[in-house]
């Protein structure tokens, strides 16, 4: 390395009179571009490559998730289950449920994306609690305050949906 310094400062003169070839420049400038557009597709694609594989594994644990969800449903028991009575009972609360349902769905005007989004959690959240009510159920068919809170929970729902009804119906 000493050499070369050596040689660079006792030939100074030589070296900075020295003319370089035409288009020797525009040849650098060409090979330094083509070098940053490799390396820009190069990140472009490893960017494009790591989004496939989230959006993939999203989508995966998404399904999984679902299936679980159907299977776990199954392992649970309705009112119907019960008794007679309590089956007449989820049956006319259901119904009433599905109607509410079906005129929100009906309505004429349109619910902003942030309203539906906060219905759709708020019937989640419900439809959660009366899971875990029902797999209570499953344990102890008999205890009455689970029977209770699974009706209430449905009267909650319905009276969720017809206040949110009345209140879109006034704003329209």
């Amino acid at each position: 390395m000493k050499n070369l310094e050596d040689f660079i400062k006792n030939n100074k003169e030589q070296i900075s009179s020295f003319d370089l070839p035409q288009e020797h420049l525009e040849r650098f400038e060409k090979k330094l571009y083509k070098k940053n557009t490799i390396n820009k597709i190069y990140w472009y694609s490893l960017a494009a490559t790591v989004l496939i594989l989230i959006s993939l594994s999203v989508f995966i644990r998404n399904e999984q998730l679902q299936t679980n969800d159907i299977v776990n449903t199954e392992s649970l028991i309705s009112l119907g289950e019960v008794s007679p009575q309590y089956k007449e009972v989820e049956e006319f609360y259901r119904k009433d449920l599905y109607r509410k349902i079906y005129e929100l769905q009906q309505l004429n005007c349109k619910i902003n994306p942030e309203q539906k989004e906060m219905i759709d959690e708020e019937l989640q959240q419900l439809d959660k609690v009366y899971q875990s009510l029902q797999e209570e159920l499953k344990q102890n068919q008999s205890d009455e305050r689970i029977i209770n809170a699974m009706i209430n929970n449905y009267q909650y729902k319905i009276e969720f949906l017809e206040l949110v009804i009345e209140q879109i119906k006034e704003n329209c």
